[in-house]
């Protein structure tokens, strides 16, 4: 079940038929006061309109992820408030929302479709084993703060549902080839009908990635290429029922360096080039039955397997995951979603002297069972949700997630809402067994930095409050504000164990176990400000403030403690001007400042960028587009990962490419 012959077998053997999504929507047409009116999923897993949810919600559309010329998922959720977005290097990101970001972000759930993609190896996601065609995407729905009671683990500082087209909606083909002086891609899509109630979209999509430049101006060994390939099928046997099957295949041979302590004279680190090489899959099969007027009943079967190969370490790693979930309404004004879900991940990790693990297999198993009733009272316009989820887990045993949520709209043009969530982030492999040889220390005897797992580490705890409001004080303006107050609990920490002095006088070795004592608090708020200027002119403001104090209970030192805090923007700012200069001509601007980062005694500067694209619908079957990325510095350095932080010393260097994209 661990190679690609096994999964292409299991997607023929499967009955080619599907189903239509019936929550599908287009936004390519859609006009300011409509916008309002998108429908989302993520919030309430059922559809409720933007304007109504009681969330901190954005919908990046399929006219906005074209326009902002981007050609992966990350580079999409730039566009999105309160999400930070960091470039590591040509094939890593760190991504996260409200803080705590890192290579190894843990407090973030990330879905395709519903489909839970994060790996239980670290509680975090590679982000480059997703690299769908962009034009295959019908919106992403980014829900910022927790949403656990309705989609579990992982779900505590938000939740990213990237959510893909019917295959229905983009019949025909279409081949698209990119060229640049940092990127080059090419992909190919056809779709069509296969029967009068269903429908086939095929995709295969190629790219490539320059190697960057550190921080002296030294090319790194760090490109890498990408190749993936997938379908979608859609189909509705009746007028109640519905069922979706769909599947990726890819594989991406990376070049990357290492930076690692040494274990001989003279003692410090080393850079070794090693690459990567990631291969994997995915088949996601989706039915729905409507059971009434207003009860519907789903369910949703994943498997998922990769295989992640470096000189740290090898992860492979096969999930299964089954959902069941019933929404209907059993009493006049009130909306009840509940269901139950299971998830079981198996893992095969290859140790090396850098990372290890006690076993080399272990078994991830997580049961959930969840309840959410939304009230309304019609007259007041008023909605009260109230939900529950408990889930288990084979780390810390079962966690009680509730959620209430309100929302009040005296008027079409305002809406406040306010919420009160506990979410739980569960142990991973690395949180519990992990050995990793993360530094030496030369600065008084030469010392390695050994970060142990803990046996009883427990789940992190996040208690959130959250206020907001939108506002369209004017037809053409809108004004959304959200605010929060989290309150943090058993987070991950560090234990100062005794020296070891085993390997003295080469060595001593300073162990560092992993434990749950630091606490604290955040605050912060996210504006966006929408004005549709004129018809053919919109522009998009957002502020992003977030302030995190932590402290640790064991009075561990402050400069541990600062990695978490440091390591987060306090100030985000961006503004995107859309500009439509013809009837076949567009023009994208969009302008940025990202404050100060931190990482122990490394830090990167406060900057201005910016990004631009300009689209031309050269005849009506071909589009072409100049996209220009960084474009105010030659090269800037956007991150420093978390270990063996060293190696991360990548410029994300200025690149354009030029695009074109023939339809049929």
């Amino acid at each position: 079940m661990k190679n690609f012959n096994y999964l292409a077998g299991l997607c023929i053997a499967v009955p080619l038929f599907s189903f239509a999504d019936p929550t599908a929507q287009d936004f390519s047409e859609m006009g300011f006061d409509e916008l309002m009116q998108i429908e989302v999923t993520s919030v309430s897993k059922k559809s409720e309109k933007l304007s109504e949810a009681a969330a901190a919600v954005y919908v990046v559309t399929e006219d906005e992820i074209r326009r902002s010329g981007a050609t992966n998922i990350p580079e999409a959720l730039r566009l999105v408030p309160g999400v930070d977005v960091a470039q590591i290097d040509p094939n890593k990101w760190a991504v996260s929302i409200r803080g705590f970001n890192g290579r190894f972000a843990n407090k973030l759930l990330v879905l395709i479709d519903g489909r839970s993609v994060y790996t239980p190896t670290y509680s975090g996601v590679y982000w480059e084993y997703f690299d769908y065609l962009m034009d295959d995407i019908a919106r992403i729905e980014v829900i910022r703060g927790p949403g656990a009671t309705l989609w579990g683990t992982n779900a505590v500082n938000g939740i990213i549902n990237i959510i893909t087209r019917e295959a229905g909606e983009n019949p025909g083909g279409s081949l698209s080839l990119a060229a640049g002086n940092e990127y080059q891609g090419a992909s190919l899509r056809q779709g069509g009908e296969i029967s009068d109630n269903a429908q086939l979209r095929a995709y295969a999509k190629g790219r490539r990635l320059d190697e960057s430049e550190n921080l002296a101006g030294e090319d790194q060994d760090n490109g890498g290429d990408y190749l993936q390939t997938g379908f979608r099928l859609d189909a509705q046997p009746n007028e109640e029922q519905w069922l979706t099957l769909q599947g990726d295949l890819y594989r991406d041979d990376l070049s990357q360096q290492h930076t690692f302590p040494t274990f001989e004279s003279p003692y410090n680190y080393q850079v070794v080039n090693g690459d990567i090489e990631a291969k994997g899959g995915n088949l996601n099969l989706r039915w729905g039955l409507l059971t009434g007027l207003d009860s519907e009943l789903s369910a949703r079967f994943s498997y998922d397997f990769y295989d992640h190969q470096e000189v740290k370490y090898g992860d492979n790693r096969d999930t299964f995951d089954l959902e069941v979930q019933h929404q209907f309404s059993p009493l006049t004004n009130h909306d009840l979603v509940l269901g139950a879900g299971y998830r079981l991940s198996q893992n095969e990790f290859t140790s090396s002297i850098y990372a290890s693990v006690l076993d080399a297999t272990s078994n991830s198993k997580i049961w959930n069972l969840f309840i959410q009733d939304t009230i309304h009272f019609r007259p007041q316009n008023i909605a009260l949700t109230l939900g529950a989820k408990f889930e288990g887990n084979n780390y810390s045993g079962t966690e009680f997630q509730p959620n209430l949520r309100a929302s009040w709209v005296p008027s079409e043009r305002l809406t406040w809402w306010a919420a009160l969530s506990r979410a739980k982030r569960s142990p991973s492999r690395a949180d519990t067994e992990a050995l990793v040889n993360a530094n030496m220390d030369i600065s008084v005897y030469p010392t390695l930095i050994q970060v142990q797992g803990g046996e009883g580490f427990q789940s992190e705890q996040l208690d959130a409050y959250e206020l907001g409001v939108r506002w369209s004080p004017l037809p053409k303006l809108s004004v959304d504000l959200a605010t929060f107050y989290n309150d943090y609990s058993d987070l991950r920490s560090y234990i100062l164990e005794d020296l070891d002095y085993s390997n003295y006088p080469q060595y001593l070795l300073q162990p560092l176990e992993l434990d749950n004592n630091i606490e604290g608090r955040s605050l912060g708020g996210e504006l966006l400000i929408t004005w549709q200027a004129t018809p053919r002119t919109r522009y998009r403001f957002v502020y992003n403030y977030l302030d995190i104090q932590l402290e640790d209970s064991e009075s561990l030192s402050e400069e541990l403690i600062s990695l978490d805090e440091d390591r987060s923007l306090k100030h985000q700012l961006s503004l995107w001007g859309s500009f439509d200069l013809s009837k076949s001509l567009e023009l994208d601007l969009r302008l940025y400042y990202t404050d100060q980062r931190s990482w122990g005694n490394q830090s990167i500067d406060s900057s201005v960028n910016g990004d631009l694209r300009l689209g031309w619908q050269a005849t009506d079957s071909l589009v072409l587009s100049l996209v220009g990325r960084n474009l105010l510095h030659s090269a800037s350095q956007e991150f420093i990962t978390e270990s063996w932080s060293l190696s991360s010393s990548s410029a994300i260097e200025r690149s354009v490419f030029l695009k074109g994209t023939l339809s049929w």
